[in-house]
């Protein structure tokens, strides 16, 4: 009996140890992350006005060693409590001030299986995705925290007191910005290489937007002017900015702000790109 259970044991510890990945890493430097893109996009924004559902393209393009320059284009295609049309331009820079190298874990995608199985749950069948990654613990993760500023142009229609107009908002954006970068090459198992990377950016502006008006058809009187100041914050994130294998979400980038603009009110927008002329 005790040795079935010690060749059962050692039967067990070899398949586990056979089933143990090695890595080596072969490359630890953020600055190979594409941080450059242009992501044609889609998403929705709900402000107090009106909800709709836009597509258009954000991006952001060097334009000096220091400076960088963000922008954002969008037309509402569909508006659930407006009518006219709504658009959204702008464009500016951003200038880091403050560098910092900082470790902390970066994740690596092994594989990606869209159709590993399949599951029942009340008489429904459901594929199964399978992802397998490992972490390098010590990763390098390139911080910076800049200025930022440029122009803000938001028409959005308006449908209120049986009468429907747009609202056009024209001035400028100013605030700070923090951005996250890191990039690590690895070979797995002494065969494959794979690339765990990762760009995230957090800001936060003061709009002033002296041009915040209705046409006459939204004037109806229930509009009432509440100054030129607004503000936002924003999170932007693009999941695998590498160019190797087995990328999650494909070249997936995602957004989000919330904040308040004069006349549209409390307004919060997501948003999902694809990348594509992505440099460093």
């Amino acid at each position: 009996m005790k040795f079935i259970f010690l060749t059962l044991g050692l039967l067990i510890s070899s398949q586990l140890f056979s089933q143990q990945i090695t890595y080596q890493v072969l490359e630890d430097n953020p600055d190979q992350a594409y941080s450059k893109f242009i992501a044609p996009e889609w998403g929705a924004e709900s402000n107090t006005t009106n909800l709709s559902l836009f597509l258009g393209a954000n991006g952001r393009i060097g334009l000096t060693e220091a400076l960088t320059l963000e922008g954002v284009a969008r037309i509402d295609l569909y508006q659930i409590n407006g009518s006219g049309i709504g658009t959204l331009l702008e464009g500016g820079v951003f200038l880091p001030l403050k560098s910092k190298i900082k470790e902390k874990k970066v994740p690596v995608i092994l594989s990606y299986n869209p159709y590993a199985g399949t599951t029942y749950k009340d008489g429904k069948r459901y594929n199964v995705e399978e992802t397998r990654s490992i972490t390098i613990p010590n990763g390098q993760y390139k911080n910076q925290v800049g200025v930022r500023g440029g122009l803000h142009n938001r028409l959005t229609s308006i449908y209120d007191n049986g009468a429907g107009g747009n609202i056009f908002l024209s001035g400028v954006y100013l605030g700070g910005q923090w951005t996250s970068q890191a990039y690590v090459r690895t070979k797995i198992n002494n065969d494959v290489e794979r690339i765990g990377a990762g760009f995230t950016r957090v800001y936060g502006d003061l709009l002033v937007l002296p041009v915040s008006t209705p046409d006459a058809a939204a004037n109806t009187g229930d509009v009432k002017s509440d100054g030129i100041l607004g503000w936002r914050v924003g999170y932007q994130w693009y999941v695998s900015p590498h160019n190797g294998d087995y990328k999650f979400l494909a070249n997936s980038v995602f957004g989000a702000e919330i904040g308040h603009r004069p006349l549209s009110g409390f307004m919060f927008n997501v948003s999902w790109g694809f990348a594509f002329l992505n440099s460093k």
